[in-house]
């Protein structure tokens, strides 16, 4: 049996509110508006075992005490029921300041002003254009962050985090998910477990990264003075420092290699499972400390990856071979057909990449959720097209992995010049020895 309930509620609040949220399986979006009222608009679409007699009022707890200016609003699933569609959406006065508990739902903030303290378990927190500081805790569920101002705590497991635009005192723990942080400024404490780190075009003024089993980025914009520190256990740590910056660098390598990409001498220490480089730039006022255990250090002025360009428009066409040769009924001929129109969406992706890496995996994802979403749309049955997105996600994973052994192995090329290079430094080989094997390298002089 299906039911749908709809319903606005209005209350008389005012600037400066407190809203409490919680849930079950059911997500909250809140706008801020201009208006000091707020309203509360419901709808719903219930399956299961439903009561004739059943009322929202039944599910949804909604109190307001006017003396504390304080709003609660507390959505309960009933038992043997459950929600085919859901949206609870709230607008509220820019000034609120929320707390949030939900399980198997996610909470979304827009255009507030304001201090949250946010909790979400399979389900995912998204802050927009929100100033004020925010605790984030979230189990299962990806946390996203743009155009935000104040002081962040973040805690997230088995979930990717997302910084955008943000400017304020960051301090981050993750685990078993990734970390992005684009153009963002202030202060960075980040400590992660099983993700890649990349931090693009990064403002900060102090930061302080450990990773452990995930590679680190980290792109720096020029800034005159700061420290940082970058330390890794089982994955490549990659910086790019430009030229403009007057740095003062150490870093330390156990059993892994370096790539030093950077203009001006440097000194190299070794031991029999570990090596230090030190190098100093002009007056030294951003003080870099890098440490790791098992993977290679990259020092490098510009982004990697330049002048790659990539097409994609053979993907539709690979997909659709892979389509046909699946074990599947009779009733998929209709979603064969279906995907031919999900085909001519691939047609004529051509994407130029030539800035850098990151542009690269932007495109890749930003095209890839465009996809799956054209294969829900055209492919009714629930089974057949999560088994063609899964599909999907295994010919893009290939195409990363491909773009990433075309990187490895211009590094492993790169580390063998070094190789070269520190071979005539000790007098090993001639200059003439040395020529002829960069030659044979096919790389020129940096």
């Amino acid at each position: 049996m299906i039911k749908n309930f709809a319903e606005t509620k209005t209350f008389n609040t005012k600037s400066g509110l407190r809203l409490l949220l919680t849930s079950q399986n059911v997500g909250f979006t809140v706008q801020g508006t201009d208006n000091q009222e707020t309203s509360l608009d419901i709808s719903l679409e219930l399956n299961g075992n439903i009561p004739d007699d059943l009322t929202l009022d039944d599910m949804l707890k909604v109190e307001y005490k006017e003396k504390k200016n304080e709003l609660t609003i507390d959505f309960k699933e009933p038992d043997h029921i459950h929600s085919l569609n859901a949206k609870i959406e709230i607008l509220v006065p820019h000034k609120t300041m929320i707390a949030s508990n939900i399980s198997n739902g996610g909470v979304r903030l827009d255009d507030l002003e304001g201090n949250h303290n946010l909790e979400s378990h399979n389900g995912s927190i998204k802050i927009a254009d929100n100033k004020g500081n925010a605790v984030c805790k979230t189990r299962n569920g990806s946390l996203k962050m743009e155009n935000c101002e104040g002081d962040f705590e973040v805690k997230s497991k088995n979930g990717s985090i997302t910084i955008r635009s943000c400017k304020g005192k960051m301090n981050i723990d993750g685990e078993n998910g990734s970390c992005k942080i684009i153009k963002c400024d202030g202060t960075l404490t980040l400590n992660l477990e099983n993700g890649p780190i990349r931090i693009i075009e990064g403002a900060f003024e102090h930061a302080e990264l450990n990773n452990k089993n995930g590679s680190m980025y980290y792109e720096f914009l020029p800034i005159e003075k700061g420290s940082f520190s970058f330390k890794n256990k089982n994955g490549k740590i990659l910086l790019i420092i430009p030229k403009e910056i007057e740095f003062s660098l150490k870093a330390e390598n156990h059993m892994g290699n370096f790539r030093i990409g950077l203009d001006g001498e440097y000194d190299r220490k070794k031991d029999d499972d570990s090596q230090t480089i030190e190098m100093i730039k002009a007056s030294g006022k951003v003080k870099i400390e890098v440490k790791n255990q098992l993977g290679s250090i990259q020092l490098m002025k510009d982004p990697v990856q330049k002048d790659v360009h990539m097409d994609f428009s053979s993907f539709g066409d690979n997909i659709a071979d892979i389509f046909d040769q699946l074990p599947i009924e009779e009733c998929m001929k209709k979603s064969k057909q279906a995907m031919k129109k999900v085909q001519k969406s691939f047609k004529n992706m051509n994407f130029d990449i030539s800035h850098n890496f990151e542009n690269a995996m932007d495109c890749l994802e930003k095209n890839k959720d465009k996809i799956k979403a054209k294969i829900d749309e055209e492919i009714k049955d629930k089974k057949h097209a999560e088994e063609l997105k899964k599909i999907f996600k295994e010919t893009v994973e290939s195409v990363k992995e491909a773009f990433h052994k075309k990187e490895e192995k211009k590094e492993s090329m790169s580390e063998s010049r070094m190789k070269i290079l520190d071979m005539l430094e000790k007098g090993t080989i001639t200059s003439d020895e040395a020529e002829r094997l960069l030659k044979a390298l096919g790389e020129d002089d940096e």
